[in-house]
């Protein structure tokens, strides 16, 4: 492989290639929060245009397309108060999810304690319960089913 000599190139030349890698070392990959999508979508409701947008970010027309396609379920996170998310992943067994959450609201609410094993013993109850083969919760799923639910030790939200 040989390196190839700058020196007889040209002052535009020079200028040309470094202006092209500081464009591609500035287009590196960004996650906004829900929080930030939301302030997004809502300057687009408001009449901002796509364009605006993208200079203002610094990102690419098909993000903000993107972005927009999903305003419903942006909205959705929005008010469910998961400002800090910013990738919304969805559970495998949302069913045994939508049990557990229920029974838990209802354990809450009721001034219940209920600590991870407990929820995992339920979890796997109605893995059961729903005729999930081989089904057993694991303490991630667990850990993973209190973050995306906004479940905190000691805490209540609802």
């Amino acid at each position: 492989m040989s390196i190839v000599s700058t020196s007889n190139w040209s002052l535009t030349s020079r200028l040309s290639i470094l202006a092209l890698s500081t464009k591609m070392a500035t287009n590196k990959r960004k996650l906004f929060s829900i929080e930030e999508k939301s302030a997004i979508i809502a300057r687009l409701e408001s009449g901002d245009s796509n364009i605006t947008i993208c200079n203002e970010y610094n990102l690419s027309h098909s993000t903000v397309t993107t972005i927009w396609g999903n305003r419903d379920k942006i909205k959705a996170a929005f008010n469910d108060n998961l400002l800090n998310k910013k990738k919304m992943r969805q559970s495998v067994r949302k069913d045994v999810e939508i049990a557990l959450l229920r029974w838990f609201k209802d354990k809450r609410s009721k001034g219940i304690p209920i600590n991870g094993p407990l929820l995992q013993q339920k979890a796997d109850k109605f893995g059961r319960l729903l005729n999930k083969e081989n089904y057993k919760c694991s303490e991630s799923w667990i850990k993973r089913f209190r973050a995306r639910n906004n479940i905190v030790a000691g805490k209540n939200f609802w």
